[in-house]
């Protein structure tokens, strides 16, 4: 056999690679799992806010209510003008009332239905951007391990994230 140049990792070399990337892995990744779930309570917020943003300006496009049913872990926005026989204005999507937005929130985060002020945990924008079912500003929270985040909805449909 002839002396040559070995080209490669000796297996202790591998190994002591794999280690320290373990090692820097088990450091970084909770403060990463951290961030992700604040991120995603963040994005849903923001998400939710862009859609009730656009629910009342489409109620004012179509000059027709426009609701929005919340659950704990989505929710729905349409068109609630009573067409294929559904009762408009009721904030209950029957008939063949337009869905414009289903939106599923993300892995983590819910709205806890026992704090939400809303009624039947239902709002509803009308033709001129309105909230008229509101008397006082709605609270609409958003929760995951990370924390909280809170819309409040007023009559006059502003809506703002605390």
């Amino acid at each position: 056999m002839s002396k040559g140049s070995n080209t490669g990792f000796t297996a202790l070399e591998v190994a002591v690679t794999l280690a320290i990337i373990a090692v820097l892995a088990s450091i970084s990744m909770p403060s990463f799992l951290k961030w992700l779930q604040g991120h995603r309570l963040r994005g849903a917020a923001i998400n939710l806010t862009a859609d009730l943003e656009m629910a009342k300006i489409r109620a004012m496009r179509e000059g027709s209510f426009v609701s929005v049913q919340l659950a704990a872990g989505n929710y729905a926005v349409f068109i609630d003008d009573g067409s294929g026989g559904g009762i408009a204005g009721d904030m209950i999507q029957n008939g063949t009332e337009r869905v414009i937005q289903t939106r599923q929130l993300p892995a983590g985060v819910s709205v806890p239905l026992n704090e939400l002020t809303l009624a039947n945990n239902r709002m509803r924008f009308n033709s001129r951007g309105l909230a008229p079912d509101i008397v006082g500003a709605e609270l609409i929270p958003l929760v995951n391990s990370t924390g909280r985040k809170e819309l409040r909805v007023n009559r006059l449909g502003n809506i703002r994230t605390q």
